[in-house]
């Protein structure tokens, strides 16, 4: 199986079970969303305050380029709840499939925890050290809630949606969002 079924797979067995949910769930989820997208979006000021796109662009993006698909069930979840349209990502090539021509295809509130959490030296060695605190600080709370959703539905959400899927919809046979099914 391609990597773009797999990813049309997974998005559709999340956008299903996710219209599945109770509404107090989908509540909590929304109020989640909310958190998660703020977080995302404190992290990736921090990182444009020093000129990070700049660095970004000057150096073509190095990181992406050794990404493949770091999207994840808890991403395609906040997209869901906040009515935003999936980026097509461009598979078959040998980088990130989020990456286009202008940079991320993604805006940053809604992009993967290892992608909004990285920074290489180039960018975070201009940051003075209560900079670094604050990163990691946020960082931590970011980390904090995607293992709290991660306990809601009794599954592990930080692997890419990928693997996600293979593991548990292709392998085990069970649903990615476990809550939907007690």
């Amino acid at each position: 199986m391609t990597d773009r079924e797999l990813w049309d797979q997974a998005v559709a067995a999340i956008t299903a079970e996710y219209a599945d949910l109770p509404g107090s769930l989908k509540e909590i989820l929304r109020e989640k969303a909310v958190i998660l997208r703020q977080l995302k979006g404190s992290l990736h000021r921090l990182a444009e305050e020093m000129h990070g796109a700049s660095i970004c662009a000057a150096c073509g993006g190095e990181c992406c380029v050794r990404g493949k698909c770091h999207v994840t069930v808890v991403d395609i979840i906040v997209m869901l709840v906040s009515g935003v349209h999936l980026s097509e990502p461009r598979f078959g090539r040998d980088f990130c499939p989020q990456l286009g021509e202008r940079g991320c295809l993604m805006s940053p509130e809604f992009r993967p925890f290892n992608c909004i959490t990285f920074n290489c030296e180039r960018v975070e060695g201009l940051w003075e050290p209560g900079r670094i605190d604050s990163f990691y600080r946020l960082e931590r709370d970011l980390r904090q809630h995607y293992g709290e959703l991660e306990q809601l539905f009794d599954n592990r959400f930080m692997k890419g949606l990928l693997m996600s899927y293979e593991r548990d919809v292709l392998v085990r046979q069970e649903r990615m969002l476990r809550y939907a099914k007690r």
